[in-house]
């Protein structure tokens, strides 16, 4: 059985904000060609990330109450978000594996069908064991190229 997927090409840009313990917040913004996909009715975002260390691939499944961040490549990481539980993740730079949990505080995704463009929003808590790492909020932004 063949399933449908919608892949379409995007303009995507990603705005991070990073507070670590005891640190001033750290804001970086990121621009990438990619596409996004509607596939089973979920929809996806993909990009390219072409860095010093290597290229890293990211596949950010996005929804209201559960969201996925998979990046492979240089960096290896798995971020599952859920509002309704802390989950285990895992993230390998290079220097080993390392088991990380993410405490999920606030989801959004808003599309807009008529000019293929959306939003996807998610802040978290991010653990190492029951070490704070730092409290991050992620804003994607994309909007599709339209045939």
């Amino acid at each position: 059985m063949k399933t449908k997927e919608d892949k379409r090409r995007a303009k995507i840009k990603l705005a991070t904000t990073i507070r670590h313990p005891d640190q001033e917040k750290e804001t970086y913004q990121l621009w990438a060609e990619g596409s996004y996909v509607l596939k089973q009715g979920q929809s996806y975002l993909m990009y390219e990330e072409i860095q010093e260390e290597g290229n890293i691939r990211t596949t950010v499944r996005m929804g209201e109450d559960e969201a996925l961040i998979l990046r492979g490549g240089a960096i290896k990481m798995r971020l599952p978000l859920s509002l309704s539980e802390t989950l285990p993740g895992s993230y390998d730079g290079g220097f080993g594996s390392l088991s990380i949990t993410t405490k999920t505080h606030n989801l959004l995704y808003d599309r807009n069908e008529s000019d293929g463009s959306g939003r996807f929003l998610a802040a978290y808590d991010l653990l190492a064991g029951d070490q704070l790492i730092g409290e991050y909020k992620l804003e994607f932004t994309y909007t599709e190229e339209m045939s």
